[in-house]
């Protein structure tokens, strides 16, 4: 058996809270977990949309019936099968979306990224291999991936604010892992805020008000720079 690859066009699609306009001067890039899709994982977000704040879902490239062969569509980002494949091609196609939109909006925006459960990971892994230039990152529900050489890459993650969301009741993230994962932040020199809320392995409304507070404070930081 000869095992082959070969390079091929995909269409792939992603969500917007509103049409791009040169009075955005605030993006959040929302990375979706495993087995949701994009359309109903930004609807989360609606709370705290707002005429200057643009939201970008981008979805997994790999959509798949939830049970069976029927019913529920979801998506996710990766599997173990051909990974490093599937990060290539999510990370070119995370550059593509970005680099899109950003002509269209104004010079002086301020970048978000929040990665959920898989989307963590994979939002981690993007700003490891993408060519992109964010200004803060989230994530929640999810933690950093193992295959990444954080301390070569203390620069980026470093200077990004970087906020992590455990709920008290995500099934997920239980309190050995969280202090497991406490320690691997300080062995890697990663500087990391931890944020614990009441409620499980969702983004929800009350919470995301208080990192809506957290992010406008960055951004006041960001233009007096």
């Amino acid at each position: 058996m000869i095992k082959c690859n070969i390079t091929t066009s995909k269409q792939a699609r992603y969500f917007l809270s509103q049409k791009p306009h040169a009075q955005i001067d605030e993006v959040w890039i929302v990375l979706h977990g495993y087995g949701q899709l994009a359309n109903s994982f930004l609807n989360w977000f609606n709370p705290i949309f707002s005429k200057n704040k643009l939201f970008i879902s981008p979805e997994g490239l790999h959509r798949f019936y939830w049970q069976g062969f029927n019913g529920k569509v979801a998506a996710s980002w990766m599997t173990k099968e051909d990974r490093l494949d599937d990060i290539k091609d999510y990370v070119i196609y995370l550059n593509n979306i970005l680099e899109h939109i950003k002509p269209q909006l104004s010079a002086n925006t301020f970048y978000h990224l929040l990665g959920f459960s898989q989307g963590a990971a994979t939002a981690c892994r993007w700003l490891d291999l993408g060519s992109i230039e964010l200004h803060s990152l989230t994530l929640w529900g999810g933690t950093f991936p193992d295959d990444i050489d954080y301390f070569n890459k203390m620069n980026i993650f470093n200077k990004l604010n970087t906020k992590v969301f455990i709920g008290n009741e995500d099934v997920f993230l239980n309190e050995t892992f969280v202090n497991n994962e406490i320690k691997r932040f300080n062995d890697h020199k990663l500087d990391v805020k931890i944020h614990h809320y009441k409620g499980g392995h969702k983004v929800d409304s009350n919470t995301l008000e208080k990192l809506n507070k957290l992010i406008q404070k960055e951004i006041k930081t960001f233009k007096t720079t």
